[in-house]
C-alpha cells in the first residue's frame, strides 16, 4: 500500500462527528423520546379511563341490585339527622364489601359534625370504617390516590347526581335528580327513561393541606364556601370573597353532603368556575370533574357508562340531570 493510501486511511479513522452533526443526532433523539413518552403516556391514561369506566360499570350494577332489593335507589343524604349517610355507605354490600358496611353504625353519625344550633353529633364509632379506602370509588386518573392530603378519611371520585341543580339554588331538599335529601328514587320516578338519565359522575378530590390564594386557585380542586345568609346564585358564586375556600372536597365516602359525595347540573362538566356552595352543604353548584382530557365519565341510570364531553351545550347536560323534565331526546 502507498504511503498516500495509508496516510487517507489513517484519517478518516481518526475522524470523529462534527459538532453540527452531533446536534443532529441529539435533536432526532430528542424527538423520538418526545414521541415515546407521548405515546407512553397515552396508553397509561387509556388504561386508567378504563378502569375508570369498569368502576362506574360495577357501581351501576350495585345500583341496579339495590334497587331490585329495595325497589329505590338509596338516598342521596340519609334522613333524620344524624343518619346523613351518603349512597356510596349503603351499596357496600353490593361491592363485595359486606364485611366494611358491617362495621358502620347507621343509627349514629357517620362522621362527626355540627348543625347550626350549635349541636354536635359524634361519629367516633363510626370512624374506623370511614377511614377505609373503597377501591371501586377511586378514579387512578386522579393523583390524590383517595384520600385528600392531610384528611385521614377514605375519599371517593365518583358522586351522585342530585339533579340540574337550577331547583332553589342547587337545594338537597326535593331535588329533581336521583339523589338528594332522603330520596327514594326507583326506576318508577324516572320519567325521562334512565338511559337519558344520570346517575354518578366524576369529581376530585380536593387540595387538602394546600393554601391557595385567589389569585392562584385551581378551580377543579377547591370550593367557595357561603355563609349560611347568602344563596348560592351564579352571581355570588363568581367572587371569591364572598366565602371561604373548603378544601376537602370529596374527602369522606361515607358522608350525604356536596362537599364529599354529590354534585349536580349546573355547570359543564370541567368547567372553569369554581364549585360554589353553602356552608351547610345542601345547595350549591357543583359540577361533575376529571383528569381525562375533554371530559368525564358518567353513569347512567340504567347502567351504562358514557364519556361526556365538556364542550356539550348546557341544556342538554341539565336535562340529563333532571329525572323527570320531560325532555325529548336528551343525549350526549
Amino acid at each position: 500500500m502507498s504511503v498516500q493510501w495509508e496516510s487517507v486511511l489513517i484519517w478518516k479513522k481518526a475522524r470523529g462527528f462534527t459538532l453540527i452533526e452531533l446536534l443532529v443526532v441529539i435533536s432526532i433523539i430528542a424527538i423520538l423520546m418526545s414521541f415515546l413518552l407521548g405515546a407512553v403516556q397515552n396508553a397509561r391514561e387509556a388504561a386508567r379511563r378504563m378502569t375508570c369506566r369498569n368502576n362506574l360499570k360495577q357501581i351501576g350494577l350495585a345500583l341496579m341490585n339495590y334497587e331490585s332489593t329495595h325497589g329505590c335507589f338509596p338516598p342521596g343524604r340519609g334522613a333524620p339527622i344524624p343518619g346523613v349517610f351518603a349512597p356510596q355507605a349503603y351499596l357496600l354490600p353490593y361491592l363485595d364489601q359486606t364485611n366494611l358496611q358491617l362495621q358502620i353504625d347507621f343509627g349514629s353519625a357517620p362522621t362527626t359534625f355540627s348543625i347550626a344550633n350549635g349541636t354536635v353529633y359524634d361519629g367516633t364509632r363510626n370512624y374506623p370504617a370511614a377511614t377505609m379506602l373503597v377501591s371501586h370509588y377511586l378514579c387512578p386518573s386522579d393523583p390524590a390516590g383517595g384520600r385528600v392530603p392531610g384528611v385521614a378519611f377514605g375519599g371517593t371520585n365518583y358522586v351522585g347526581n342530585t339533579g340540574s341543580g337550577t331547583v332553589s339554588s342547587g337545594t338537597l331538599t326535593d331535588a329533581d335528580g336521583v339523589f338528594f335529601l332522603g330520596s327514594h328514587i326507583g326506576f318508577r320516578d324516572i320519567l325521562d327513561g334512565s338511559s337519558q338519565t344520570v346517575a354518578f359522575s366524576e369529581r376530585l378530590l380536593g387540595l387538602g393541606s394546600s393554601s391557595p390564594t385567589p389569585s392562584s386557585i385551581d378551580s377543579h380542586l377547591v370550593i367557595l364556601e357561603l355563609p349560611s345568609t347568602a344563596e348560592p346564585t351564579a352571581a355570588a358564586c363568581s367572587s371569591s370573597s364572598a366565602g371561604t375556600w373548603n378544601l376537602e372536597r370529596g374527602g369522606k365516602w361515607i358522608l350525604g353532603n356536596y362537599g364529599n359525595t354529590l354534585y349536580n347540573h349546573t355547570e359543564l362538566p370541567n368547567s372553569m368556575n369554581w364549585d360554589c356552595m353553602k356552608i351547610q352543604q345542601q345547595k350549591g353548584r357543583l359540577a361533575a370533574r376529571s383528569r381525562h382530557i375533554g371530559g368525564v365519565m358518567a353513569l347512567l341510570c340504567d347502567g351504562h357508562v358514557q364519556f361526556c364531553s365538556e364542550n356539550i351545550a348546557l341544556s342538554v347536560w341539565q336535562a340529563s340531570g333532571s329525572r323527570g323534565g320531560g325532555e325529548v331526546g336528551v343525549g350526549f
